[in-house]
């Protein structure tokens, strides 16, 4: 089966999932990014301009029109990159993170340092930031790409984009030049990987965005935390009603309320989205304690091992039940939580990409695909 219709046949099946939750605001397009920025991958403010950058070739920022999504203005830099996801800063410094790695393939992770007085000067030099994962291994190295981090007053932190599990871990690394590994502060239930991030520390706010495997946005906001400890407040994934083909890559904001994101060009599995700029109101989701849910990361909700063999593993606490569909839509089988821990046996399936239906104590459902490949 294509690509594409697979796709829809499994959105088809979690279609009453998707549509349950709070609601979802859309992030509104302000204009089409021109074709130099068709890899765009991040986004932030320097200067009082918007400025964004490709994820690979030369480094060159440019600044966008907050009302057109036009250029208006660009720096190039004198450095070649590999894959880079994310520009984040403190008061002195700009980092940029060439550290993307959708195949789990690479030994050169690294974010490289610049002073922000260098772009007025001229006098460009990046120092470099080397880092590894010591708990990434040959089999689980997909679900340690990365184009999310932020700056804190001691530290990089960085998001992980989970290919294979669809959540997201937090680490930390020191924000000064050398080889460092980083060190896992904490998981996030993402439900889809995170490419984005924008930290206010003045105002106590981190937000997220990124998309699942169907590339339909959503963004995760943290707030009413302790210091940086983001893991101590509270948390919302938060999904955008734009649907399938939104491949969101960078967010901003200078008001903590009102974010822009970019969109970067797809053209897969039978869909074809321009890059472009968008602006999305988080006000509501932030005016009222009461609609932010605490989501302690100890209750995160995680199926393994993902791609299986044959057994799956899910937490029992909370589940009811769980249904098994192919990628045509059939049901192939249910399973009723009766036992201390819940495992879903497909060892009778053939090697292929399946869809479970799983339904929590309190009525929600939920969909995860899931791969067996023996």
């Amino acid at each position: 089966m294509k690509r594409s219709s697979m796709l829809l046949w499994v959105l088809l099946i979690l279609s009453p999932v998707l549509a349950q939750g709070q609601e979802r605001p859309t992030a509104e397009v302000v204009g089409d990014l021109p074709t130099e920025m068709e890899g765009t991958s991040t986004l932030f403010f320097l200067d009082g301009k918007l400025w964004s950058c490709n994820d690979h070739g030369s480094l060159v920022l440019y600044a966008l029109d907050t009302l057109s999504g036009n250029i208006t203005d660009s720096i190039v830099l004198p450095r070649s990159i590999y894959d880079l996801e994310e520009v984040t800063q403190d008061d002195e410094y700009l980092y940029f993170g060439d550290m993307g790695d959708n195949n789990g393939v690479r030994n050169d992770l690294h974010v490289l340092r610049l002073e922000k007085a260098a772009l007025a000067s001229g006098a460009i030099a990046f120092d470099t930031l080397w880092f590894s994962y010591p708990d990434r291994t040959d089999s689980s190295a997909q679900d340690f790409d990365c184009e999310a981090f932020v700056a804190t007053d001691t530290a990089l932190i960085l998001f992980t984009k989970q290919w294979l599990s669809q959540g997201g871990s937090c680490y930390s690394i020191p924000k000064t030049p050398g080889r460092w590994e980083a060190r896992r502060l904490f998981d996030i239930a993402t439900e889809g990987m995170v490419t984005g991030a924008c930290y206010q520390p003045e105002r106590g706010r981190l937000v997220l965005c990124g998309y699942n495997l169907f590339c339909m946005p959503f963004v995760y906001l943290f707030d009413g935390f302790s210091g940086s400890d983001f893991a101590s407040g509270r948390q919302q994934r938060v999904e955008l009603t734009n649907g399938i083909g939104w491949q969101t890559e960078g967010i901003a904001t200078t008001d903590g309320l009102h974010y822009y994101l970019t969109c970067e060009h797809l053209d897969a599995y039978g869909i074809t989205h321009p890059a472009q700029l968008l602006t999305l109101d988080l006000t509501a989701f932030f005016s009222s304690t009461s609609q932010i849910l605490s989501h302690p990361t100890s209750q995160s909700f995680t199926i393994y091992p993902n791609p299986t063999t044959g057994i799956i593993h899910l937490p029992s606490q909370g589940v009811k039940a769980v249904a098994v569909f192919d990628v045509q839509g059939h049901k192939i089988s249910d399973f009723r939580n009766q036992n201390s821990e819940l495992k879903i046996d497909l060892r009778s399936l053939p090697i292929g990409t399946y869809v479970l239906r799983i339904t929590c104590e309190d009525g929600r459902e939920r969909g995860e695909v899931v791969i067996v490949n023996r």
